[in-house]
């Protein structure tokens, strides 16, 4: 997928920018004079405040993530040629998603960012990405950073349809007064980004707020104060507003008036409402048994158990669930809300308790035979023994057992996994077995 065609398929994609001096605004896109000199635009502000971080960043997402649901991911990103700075960046982003963390439930208490956590010695953080642009810092032109960082997330494999990311690019600030963009793709999949070399003094937990924001939808076009493409113009106390000053998040507030983007009762989408936010007042448990060789996963982020477990959730999320046998086993069935042994669809919360059974795929038949006949299978397996044999046949399919005396001969009894003198017998086949038949001359 090129750069282009992602450009191209880009939602909502706003700016934020910085104000054109104490206690003025400016509107995205008019040009401004530079803030500073551009030379010290170039060097990264120390960090604001500090945060214990005691992780490592990853390649890959830690699985399984620590809060289920659809995930806010943190990733640190640089061009080609870029210093390597997550170990004093690091603090400043768990930093920001505390504050921002904070600063949402204050403006709504029954919500907050579902922050993609993984446990560290520490206790629960951030689960921290490390992305390496291919491009070099020349390559990157302001106008194209948001396409480089979109593309360059997704063939990293830090990219999903149910996931948004918020990227701190430590990259040279072309543009000094753009803090940061957000938007999403048709798919769900949204980026915040955040340029932290850009906007000196202006708060990161703020930007990345706003930017969040924009990935949920916000400001929808109806909203009555939308304005300059994805924001509002009724208060420049609101996050969404379409630039900032150095004011710390704390003093911002969550769509005042509360008629535009969040918590309305308007027709147009409500960001409080996207599954990218912990709903606090509304949360169910998933309990899935798991017993035997395999796994089970889900379709959204935060399911991948392989022995009992217990989940938590937004009330009435819809996960298709997935079984994953391990090699040489196969799912024998579903059991609880689910059945059979095809797909499982649940909702958290009305389907209750899930089981799966897992087993090998195979298990071995032992059959002995004494005197003269033989024992074969009766649904037309090939299985038909004289003396001793082993075969291995399906597990937890019942198989049918047939006893034939040759002539003037006859059965007098099985043992093993068989009891009794009937000709046929059934074995479940749930474990290994062995079954005997004895044969005795015929009386005459």
């Amino acid at each position: 997928m090129t750069v282009a065609r992602l450009a191209g398929l880009a939602l909502g994609v706003a700016t934020l920018a910085l104000a054109a001096g104490s206690g003025t605004r400016t509107d995205t896109g008019r040009d401004v004079d530079p803030l500073v000199a551009s030379a010290e635009l170039e060097r990264a502000a120390a960090p604001a405040r500090a945060a214990a971080w005691c992780g490592t960043p990853a390649d890959t997402d830690r699985t399984p993530n620590a809060i289920a649901g659809h995930p806010v991911r943190w990733v640190y990103a640089i061009p080609a040629d870029g210093e390597d700075r997550i170990a004093s960046i690091a603090p400043l982003m768990q930093a920001d998603a505390e504050a921002v963390d904070a600063w949402w439930r204050r403006e709504d208490p029954t919500r907050t960012p579902r922050n993609d956590l993984a446990p560290f010695p520490c206790g629960l953080q951030l689960d921290l990405s490390l992305l390496r642009l291919p491009q070099r810092s020349a390559e990157i032109p302001s106008g194209a950073r948001f396409s480089i960082l979109l593309e360059a997330l997704l063939r990293a494999g830090l990219g999903s349809d149910e996931t948004k990311v918020v990227v701190y690019y430590d990259g040279p600030a072309a543009d000094p007064r753009t803090c940061g963009q957000g938007g999403s793709l048709r798919s769900g999949f949204g980026l915040a980004a955040v340029f932290v070399r850009a906007c000196p003094g202006v708060s990161t937990a703020a930007v990345a707020a706003h930017e969040l924001l924009h990935t949920f939808g916000a400001v929808p076009p109806e909203a009555p104060n939308a304005c300059h493409g994805g924001h509002v113009c009724d208060s420049e106390l609101d996050l969404m507003y379409p630039s900032t000053d150095d004011s710390p998040l704390e003093t911002r507030l969550l769509d005042v008036g509360r008629d535009d983007y969040y918590r309305h009762d308007r027709p147009w989408p409500d960001a409080r409402n996207v599954p990218w936010l912990v709903q606090l007042d509304r949360q169910a448990q998933l309990v899935l048994s798991v017993s035997g060789p395999g796994s089970v996963s889900a379709d959204v982020p935060g399911l991948e158990c392989s022995r009992p477990c217990t989940t938590t959730w937004n009330l009435d999320t819809r996960l298709q669930l997935r079984a994953t046998p391990a090699r040489g086993a196969k799912l024998v069935r579903w059991g609880g809300a689910c059945a059979g042994m095809g797909a499982c669809s649940v909702v958290v919360g009305s389907s209750g308790p899930v089981s799966a059974l897992f087993a090998p795929a195979s298990y071995r038949l032992a059959v002995r035979v004494a005197g003269r006949g033989l024992v074969r299978s009766a649904s037309g397996r090939a299985l038909a023994c004289r003396g001793r044999c082993l075969a291995s046949v399906p597990s937890h399919v019942p198989l049918r057992l047939v006893a034939v005396p040759e002539p003037g001969w006859r059965l007098r009894s099985w043992s093993g996994a068989c009891r009794g003198s009937r000709a046929t017998c059934t074995v479940p086949m749930t474990r290994a077995t062995a079954v005997s038949a004895t044969f005795v001359r015929a009386r005459r």
